[in-house]
């Protein structure tokens, strides 16, 4: 009879220990902390199952941020971003046509706000019309006795003979302006360096800036004139009463203590006319004649 006494008891109590062992495995427990102004709070922790834990889970729901409107001026708005969305929106809708309101023009950037279109060149100016060609059919002999040289130019042009000079102009009546050449003669004690031609060179355009408007010069070169070492320059400039453009050229040279010079001018649309024709003639041909 003890023995079974004993029995049930210590079955009793396996039963016991079992349960209690059940029961810890099926616990959880759940720390929440709830912070006050600053202070610290102590940590309560309740038992749970895991079934109830599970149901009483916290949803998680992600806030999405405020959308703005991007910075058109700063150059990070991609607008390929824009391209398939009337499509998807079409889809959609499936009726095949949707209406939208018109897209806001974006924010300029005030320091282009206002500002002045600028002439694209060549494209928005107009084309300037070609001038027609001149051609010097043909050339004679111009005998410049006061000077004491002779020259091939154009046939028919003007002479005009002064005090030391003898000049010649074209009388084409098409042409803005008539081209000239003038060639004169001063005697001088000796014969020019190279650096006293360039001298008399500058002297001479500076002369000439006082008669015309917007006088630009080259630089001195030099160049053979009546066969000897002499030095040149060529200019642009506008008449003062028209502003009719010109192109001209100087050249000196001095033979025997006399200095020659050629001064030219043309209409500034024919200059390589005149260089190629007129003035390479009056340079080949002039020869002294006393």
């Amino acid at each position: 009879m003890k023995k079974r006494i004993s029995l049930i008891i210590g079955l009793v109590m396996l039963c016991t220990v079992l349960t209690a062992c059940t029961q810890k495995e099926t616990q959880k427990y759940q720390v929440v902390s709830a912070p006050n102004q600053g202070t610290s709070q102590t940590v309560q922790s309740q038992p749970q199952t895991q079934t109830q834990q599970e149901q009483s889970a916290p949803v998680q729901q992600s806030a999405s941020a405020p959308a703005t409107e991007p910075d058109y001026d700063a150059g990070e708005y991609d607008p390929t971003s824009e391209e398939g969305i009337l499509d998807e929106l079409l889809e959609l809708d499936g009726s095949g046509t949707l209406t939208t309101e018109p897209t806001p023009v974006p924010t300029m950037n005030s320091a282009y706000a206002g500002a002045t279109p600028v002439i694209l060149d060549p494209i928005d100016k107009p084309t300037p019309t070609p001038a027609p060609p001149i051609t010097f059919a043909s050339y004679t002999t111009y005998d410049a006795t006061n000077v004491g040289v002779s020259f091939q130019a154009p046939e028919g042009w003007t002479e005009e003979v002064g005090n030391g000079s003898y000049t010649i102009v074209n009388p084409d009546e098409r042409m803005d302006y008539a081209g000239r050449l003038t060639v004169s003669m001063a005697a001088v004690t000796t014969d020019y360096t190279r650096a006293e031609l360039a001298k008399e060179v500058k002297d001479i355009l500076s002369d000439l800036r006082k008669q015309y408007n917007n006088f630009s010069p080259t630089n001195t070169a030099e160049r053979t004139l009546m066969d000897k070492n002499g030095v040149y320059a060529d200019f642009t400039a506008e008449l003062k009463d028209s502003g009719t453009k010109i192109g001209g050229r100087v050249h000196a040279v001095c033979v025997s203590k006399r200095l020659y010079v050629m001064t030219m001018t043309w209409p500034r649309d024919y200059t390589e006319t005149y260089k190629d024709t007129v003035y390479k003639n009056f340079r080949h041909s002039v020869q002294l004649t006393k």
